[in-house]
């Protein structure tokens, strides 16, 4: 009798971790320097808006964040690093819209 085949593609394609995120081996090392591209261009905008940034982790299970506060020290934004903000923003980035994307970004989170 022949064995049959229940491995899926998918089942065997290797992930590796990136802060709190499983990304696929091939793409690990390209994700990499996109996410510290993107975490450097948004500390950047954030610097030139917030009197104070960091960049951070809460939460082990959202990973690292970038915040920025005001000058009573509370919170303004939150920018969770995480795989959906990173392609988000390399849209803006291949458009050249990371200050308008930014924009969107705060004014939707703060609603």
């Amino acid at each position: 009798m022949a064995k049959k085949q229940t491995n899926s593609r998918r089942e065997k394609e290797e992930f590796v971790k990136i802060d709190a995120y499983m990304i696929p081996a091939q793409q690990a090392e390209m994700y990499r320097v996109l996410r510290e591209a993107v975490a450097e261009e948004v500390f950047a905008y954030l610097e030139g808006h917030y009197v104070k940034v960091q960049r951070l982790t809460e939460d082990e299970d959202e990973g690292e964040m970038i915040i920025a506060l005001d000058e009573n020290n509370q919170r303004q934004v939150t920018y969770i690093l995480n795989p959906a903000n990173i392609s988000q923003a390399q849209k803006a980035r291949d458009k050249d819209q990371m200050e308008k994307y930014m924009e969107n970004f705060i004014a939707n989170q703060n609603k």
